[in-house]
């Protein structure tokens, strides 16, 4: 049944490219589209009265950035080790490494793109200190300016929200409240994009990252639209061995204030739970319900002291039908395991684990996801720009489990110049009772400075 709703998928997005080559007007891209996302500017792509020699030329953009990173962490309690991680978790910690990418940007005149992000990371207290990852690789190219394909490792832009995006089942790296250091990390596939107008978009995804087979491909399909103000789009998500996803999201203005949203359902989860039965403890998959998981963000800017968009603020909230509501991480009842875990011992030594924590267990078969594990959270971030300086920027930002009532609360500055250069000094504390989900890893507060240079 999912194989052929997945060649159905395919067949209808077929039928609309070739729809699209036979009766749709020339698109504009630029018109369309202002984000990062877009291919080209309009007069690199669309002059069709160049020599055909000059369509040939090929420009090569090279730059780069580059953020070394020192952060010292204060511990709650001085225990001699972590259940959760048999690690020494008592001794505050402190951190160091630097971050480098290089982006390498070759476009020709009518539409070819190549594109490679290439990340370096070298921490020196790692057992590997050097590190290099491809985060993204791919190539745009289109068919007579009207079909838009992407094909490669790649980041897509899918969802509304800032922070949570439970409509987007594409990305391997997920938005994250604290500040990211790097590039996202890009899933492998071939995107899609049909414009009609300015009004109407198809969006399309292959994903291969992980095949083997055909039974691992995954799709996605979005119809997008714009009615009066407001931009909406319908989707849907399939991959093999999982259940398929139906979303719509949503962007306008209520009263001066912009508002998205997101909801995601489907009929079972995707996500594995803790089940506890007679004392023994396993994972299982909601199968006999719908299960919605949903976002809403509210946002706007205000003018300051004669200085437009000086003070942004913006709150989100997020909603996981299958989500805890219990604390988890609390319960000192020690399980039997269904299965036995391989894991490191204090000493580095292999062991393994037949028994513990339903804490343990969570966190050794990775089925735990921060910010995504209860039913219910809020996040609120601000910003003011021009702060005493006019390089300087004051960020202020919260986010809770709204079922333990845990938080994370950051403050910081940061400092970027005409040159290029960023210098920023952060503070996260992590607020609530022992063994909830933002204090379990026993961290009082981070503090981290950062200094980057983009060229």
């Amino acid at each position: 049944m999912k194989k052929r709703n997945l060649c159905v998928l395919c067949v209808f997005v077929v039928n609309q490219v070739l729809f699209s080559l036979s009766y749709g007007q020339e698109i504009n891209e630029e018109q369309l589209f202002s984000s990062p996302d877009s291919i080209v500017k309009k007069d690199e792509l669309f002059d069709k009265q160049k020599p055909k020699e000059e369509e040939k030329e090929v420009s090569i953009a090279l730059s780069g950035q580059a953020t070394g990173v020192f952060s010292v962490t204060e511990k709650r309690e001085k225990h001699a080790v972590s259940e959760a991680n048999l690690t020494d978790n008592a001794k505050n910690s402190t951190s160091s490494y630097i971050v480098g990418n290089m982006f390498l940007d070759a476009r020709q005149k009518l539409g070819t793109k190549y594109f490679v992000d290439l990340e370096a990371r070298y921490n020196p207290s790692a057992d590997n200190k050097s590190t290099f990852t491809l985060k993204e690789m791919f190539i745009d190219f289109n068919i007579k300016d009207r079909v838009y394909f992407r094909t490669g490792k790649q980041v897509l832009q899918w969802g509304r929200n800032y922070l949570w995006n439970p409509t987007d089942l594409i990305n391997i790296d997920k938005n994250t409240f604290l500040t990211r250091i790097g590039s996202r990390e890009g899933a492998y596939g071939l995107k899609l994009h049909i414009p009609f107008g300015a009004k109407y978009n198809i969006y399309g995804f292959l994903d291969t990252s992980s095949n083997k087979s055909t039974d691992d491909l995954g799709a996605a399909l979005k119809f997008e639209f714009l009615t009066g103000k407001t931009e909406m789009a319908f989707a849907s998500w399939g991959k093999g061995g999982f259940y398929p996803v139906y979303t719509y999201d949503f962007s306008t203005r209520l009263l001066g204030i912009d508002t998205t949203g997101e909801l995601a359902l489907s009929h079972g989860d995707n996500n594995r739970k803790i089940w506890v039965e007679n004392g023994i403890l396993s994972s299982y998959r909601e199968q006999e319900q719908w299960i919605p998981k949903a976002s809403l963000g509210f946002g706007k800017y205000f003018d300051y002291a004669d200085i437009p968009d000086r003070i942004f603020l913006h709150l989100e909230l997020y909603y996981n039908q299958n989500g805890y509501t219990e604390n988890i991480f609390s319960d000192p009842a020690i399980y039997t395991f269904s299965n036995p875990i391989q894991t490191l011992d204090p000493s580095g030594r292999p062991v393994q684990k037949t028994e513990g924590t339903q804490k343990e267990f969570l966190l050794f078969n990775n089925l735990y996801e921060l910010n995504r594990f209860s039913k219910y959270y809020i996040a609120l971030l601000s910003r003011y720009s021009r702060f005493i300086i006019t390089d300087l920027t004051l960020s202020i930002n919260m986010i809770r489990n709204l079922n333990d009532n845990s938080s994370i609360v950051t403050a910081g500055i940061n400092y970027q110049n005409i040159h290029n250069l960023n210098i920023g000094c952060e503070i996260y504390g992590y607020l609530g009772e022992k063994d909830r989900e933002y204090t379990f890893p026993n961290n009082t507060y981070t503090a981290q400075c950062t200094v980057g240079i983009l060229f």
